[in-house]
């Protein structure tokens, strides 16, 4: 019985456990949260919003970039910049904000981090395992 539970939970859409019922906890973590931080570059666009509260997406996309580039030390091409913005602004940010955890002007082009309490201090407790006390991918 708990495999089928399990399978319905897989199948089930945002939000659901498969029974109609919000899949979320009662400290305000689900599902999607977890969908969310499972990409690098969300997690690093929610690591430097955590430390600096509303950026411009411009900033933002420049941060990312940098950062996952970090171990090629060299400077990240205008394309490969141009790229994660695009992704930050036609998928990440949209599944971010739909979730919740980010709110996204696109007329002022500022990024802001709005998630609960308990939701950003999980942002902050995997960006320090992930980063190490420097608190920087």
């Amino acid at each position: 019985m708990p495999d089928d539970r399990r399978r319905r939970r897989t199948n089930a859409g945002p939000g659901e456990d498969g029974n109609g019922d919000e899949s979320e906890d009662e400290d305000g973590l689900d599902d999607d949260v977890f969908r969310v931080l499972r990409n690098r570059d969300r997690r690093y666009a929610l690591y430097f919003l955590l430390e600096h509260g509303t950026v411009a997406l411009d900033e933002l996309a420049d941060v990312v970039v940098g950062w996952t580039n970090a171990t090629t030390y060299g400077t990240a091409s205008k394309r490969l910049r141009d790229g994660v913005y695009v992704d930050l602004t036609h998928r990440h940010l949209p599944a971010m904000a739909d979730v919740g955890v980010v709110r996204y002007d696109h007329e002022s082009g500022e990024v802001s981090l709005s998630c609960s309490g308990t939701v950003r201090e999980f942002v902050r407790l995997a960006c320090e395992a992930e980063t190490g006390p420097e608190g920087r991918p």
